[in-house]
């Protein structure tokens, strides 16, 4: 007997964080009903591990299309727990057909379909979507003498809070050395130093420090501003967020954080700086970013692939496939949440004129669709 042929659907997004939801709800917007694959076992999973001290600064910069929010909340930093739960609520809210706990293996493109092998079977559609991002692929530089030291040590996707290290250590002191210089190491030394433990920061080249929470939320509308102008503009920045000022920033110029440069190496049982200065630690943790998450697309963008080539957001080497989330993609913004908001309308127009001029798609059955027009209002 023949099988059954697999019934294609228009689009596929993957990944249903910010950027996977968001491109997803701006297609429902335009008539095109996309299927968006995660991973995890709720939309926005990634953010849901994050560490629990992380900030994604103001909900002014933060809101997916669709979202309200009273004014008084605008200027406030949107923490962890909050935005985690604003992604499931947003997903659930605007009946974005989400399947979870699915694992695209990979991806073979043949003819016009694109085919998914994935941990819930093969599925097929003439349109990709790729929003991953970069928070399941954590990076530790390849230090000199790491694979084979004693010192314990783990990146910082694997830290929760302080009882995290606690549980490593098995107590509640010790000597911690936080590597890196950018948001997140600067969140978790302040928290491992306020739990007591005795904290140092490993950094290469001049530690520089951003604005204070409260100096955030009162410069963020000139600053929202003058990004605008910017873009307009196509001054091209970096897009590294700086290690938060405040309580990071009083530490560290105070003394009560130790700063050594960039490791050179690990021994046996220490740490040895480019100063030359060799020191014991109990734990390390290394804060020093993501790469993107783009393993199961090996087959049609070679192997590792790090940043895809692209016209319009569109991939060179695979027509049909697109990305949202991409450093440097259509501007310094396109990696933060501000930057996919801009960019997921712009998609959508593309991906949607796309996908009209397709035959009748597959759809999965969404109960109780909201009006296209509904908006999600934040509550506290």
């Amino acid at each position: 007997m023949t099988p059954k042929p697999i019934a294609p659907y228009s689009v596929i997004v993957l990944g249903a964080g910010p950027a996977g939801l968001a491109i997803a709800y701006e297609l429902i917007r335009r008539g095109v009903e996309p299927l968006v694959l995660e991973k995890g076992v709720t939309p926005g999973a990634s953010f849901a591990a994050f560490p629990k001290n992380i900030f994604f600064g103001p909900w002014l910069n933060n809101l997916l299309p669709g979202s309200s929010i009273d004014w008084a909340w605008l200027l406030k930093r949107s923490t962890q727990p909050a935005y985690a739960k604003y992604l499931r609520d947003y997903a659930h809210q605007n009946r974005i057909p989400v399947k979870t706990q699915v694992q695209v293996h990979s991806v073979a493109h043949q003819g016009d379909l694109f085919r998914l092998f994935t941990s819930a079977g093969e599925l097929r559609s003439h349109l990709l979507v790729n929003a991953t991002g970069y928070f399941s692929r954590p990076y530790t530089p390849n230090f000199a003498g790491l694979d084979n030291t004693r010192v314990a040590h783990m990146h910082v996707s694997q830290y929760r809070d302080a009882q995290t290290v606690a549980d490593r250590l098995s107590r509640r002191s010790g000597r911690i050395l936080v590597v890196g210089k950018r948001l997140s190491a600067g969140e978790t030394l302040v928290e491992l130093h306020n739990s007591g433990f005795q904290v140092a920061v490993s950094h290469r080249g001049k530690l520089r420090f951003g604005p204070t929470s409260w100096g955030e939320a009162l410069f963020s509308p000139i600053h929202w501003v003058a990004e605008r102008i910017s873009v307009a503009l196509r001054v091209r920045k970096h897009s590294y967020p700086l290690m938060a000022g405040g309580d990071s920033r009083r530490l560290i110029n105070g003394g009560q954080v130790a700063t050594f440069p960039n490791i050179l190496r690990f021994n046996s049982d220490t740490v040895v700086f480019e100063d030359g200065r060799e020191e014991r630690f109990d734990l390390v943790i290394f804060a020093t970013g993501y790469r993107a998450a783009m393993g199961h697309l090996e087959s049609l963008l070679g192997p590792q692939p790090n940043e895809p080539k692209l016209t319009n957001m569109e991939s060179t080497q695979c027509p049909g496939l697109f990305f949202l989330g991409v450093d440097q993609q259509r501007t310094y913004r396109s990696r933060f949440l501000r930057g996919i908001v801009e960019d997921s309308r712009l998609l959508a127009e593309l991906v949607a004129r796309r996908a009209q001029r397709l035959p009748a798609p597959r759809r999965e059955p969404i109960p109780g669709r909201v009006n296209a027009g509904t908006r999600q209002t934040l509550v506290n």
